[in-house]
């Protein structure tokens, strides 16, 4: 009982809050809230062509940094299972290690690398590859690169997990029976690991659409992701109301995707279990 209350205290009851604040009618010149049921804010976030803009890269942009993790992170989480032991330790605390640093160091990191006078347009101005600086920074490109080194250590520790409780006898067994390397992870090692590709993807996905540090620190303050525009709907512009609304619009467009997600992976699942029920109940 005492975490439950600790929860709706602290994130329950500030979210219905906020969900009633998305419904008050913003009044121009007035910085008060004026209280009533209207639908003009979400109304305005829907049907306005720049909100709804950033609500769609919102998720594009978490789209694409979820794929690049799941591509890159399953190919160390598959290196680092096959590696000899001692080595698997030491280069697991080397994926681990980012996370000790705080996100706005780590970001302060990037723009140090991607600055128009950073290390990276500096080494191709001295190769002389380039005459003027790459624009780098302050783009949906800083925000990828930024955010997939952040969420990278949560994909490879969720899919090394999986890959943990396969027993590596099986992959032997495959290439015993003359599979190469490529159609025994694909037919074999993928399909046991896929519990935790899903795990990886859902918590990847989550932090991508709720991230705001990265983003406004490598994207600047122009950045159209959501959270920023809330930030600068309640901190800069002080339209509440409409700030609330694009609050409660990621967090349902969020669990949204996640259900859709989730409801295709299993039903995926039981179709697989039903095409081999002899493998099943073995």
């Amino acid at each position: 009982i005492p975490p439950l209350a600790i929860v709706a205290a602290l994130l329950v009851a500030p979210v219905f809050y906020l969900l009633r604040l998305s419904f008050f009618r913003p009044v121009p010149g007035r910085m008060d809230l004026v209280p009533g049921v209207t639908l003009f804010n979400y109304e305005k976030l829907l049907f306005d062509g720049f909100y709804l803009g950033v609500l769609l890269n919102t998720l594009w942009l978490s789209f694409l940094i979820t794929a690049l993790s799941l591509v890159l992170g399953y190919l160390l989480a598959y290196f680092l299972w096959r590696i000899a032991r001692p080595w698997k330790v030491i280069l697991t605390l080397l994926v681990v290690a980012p996370m000790m640093i705080g996100i706005v160091v780590r970001a302060y990191g990037w723009m140090i690398l991607l600055g128009d006078a950073g290390v990276i347009n500096g080494f191709l101005k001295a190769v002389g590859l380039i005459d003027h600086a790459l624009p780098l920074m302050f783009n949906d490109a800083a925000i990828v690169i930024g955010l997939t080194h952040v969420q990278l250590p949560f994909m490879v520790l969720s899919i090394l997990a999986a890959l943990d409780r396969v027993d590596p006898a099986m992959a032997e067994a495959a290439e015993t029976l003359g599979a190469n390397r490529i159609r025994t992870v694909w037919h074999v090692i993928l399909p046991l690991s896929f519990p935790g590709v899903v795990a990886g993807c859902t918590l990847v996905f989550t932090l991508n659409m709720t991230a705001f540090a990265t983003p406004i620190l490598l994207g600047g303050s122009g950045t159209p992701v959501m959270t920023v525009l809330i930030y600068q709907q309640f901190s800069q512009v002080f339209n509440w109301p409409f700030g609330s609304a694009v609050a409660v619009a990621l967090l349902v467009l969020t669990f949204l995707v996640l259900f859709i997600f989730l409801r295709i992976v299993m039903r995926r699942a039981a179709a697989w279990m039903e095409s081999r029920p002899e493998e099943h109940a073995t």
